[in-house]
């Protein structure tokens, strides 16, 4: 993308008029930065907002260190409904953790058979950590409190890879890692049946 004043924005090379000389559109992948500033032209980027959290608002436009720049003021998105949404996210969360093992229940109101008791403790702590999580989002009052609730950093101590005979397994030493997560699926009590990570130690 490029940026001519008597132009504008140039989005894909094209042939192109200046001071009465016709120009063909591969002086946009030839010539250099240099050759093609000598004729007012300038290599342009938008400058994106994160639009998760703010909408685009006045824009702007500049040439700095030789490129057109063009950038929006970034106006934050009302804090009420991105809750709103993080709730709904969190319920749907619930719902999905507890669909695999619903049969287990539709079988003990049909058949009278017993729900085995860690699956009960699961169900169970499924739902009181989702209820959990939507107390916590209910409370904030700022952006920045939604935000860091969605890129939320946390360390985990891993065990280091090793390789024997070609096979990689999980050694006797520990590293920390920081991972940066979101909280609305991160957390979450492990299901009975869960495939335990061989390389995962703890998070700190």
């Amino acid at each position: 993308m490029w940026y001519k004043e008597t132009v504008g924005i140039i989005n894909t090379p094209r042939p192109i008029n200046i001071d009465d000389i016709q120009h063909p559109a591969n002086i946009f992948t030839l010539w250099s930065k240099e050759e093609l500033k000598s004729l007012g032209i300038y290599p342009a980027r938008v400058e994106s907002i994160d639009s998760q959290y703010y909408t685009a608002g006045l824009q702007t436009s500049e040439i700095v260190d030789g490129e057109y720049v063009i950038s929006y003021e970034a106006v934050e998105r009302d804090v009420e409904e991105l809750k709103s949404n993080l709730i709904k996210s969190i319920k749907e969360n619930t719902g999905n953790l507890l669909a695999p093992s619903d049969w287990m229940i539709i079988r003990s109101i049909d058949e009278g058979k017993d729900v085995p008791s860690e699956w009960t403790t699961y169900r169970n702590d499924v739902r009181a950590y989702g209820n959990t999580l939507e107390k916590g989002v209910e409370a904030f009052a700022s952006l920045d409190a939604v935000r860091n609730f969605q890129h939320y950093e946390v360390q985990e101590e891993k065990y280091i890879p090793v390789v024997s005979d070609g096979v990689q397994t999980a050694g006797s030493e520990t590293e920390i890692v920081t991972v940066v997560v979101d909280k609305t699926y991160w957390g979450w009590p492990t299901s009975p049946d869960a495939e335990v990570d061989e390389y995962h130690v703890r998070y700190i």
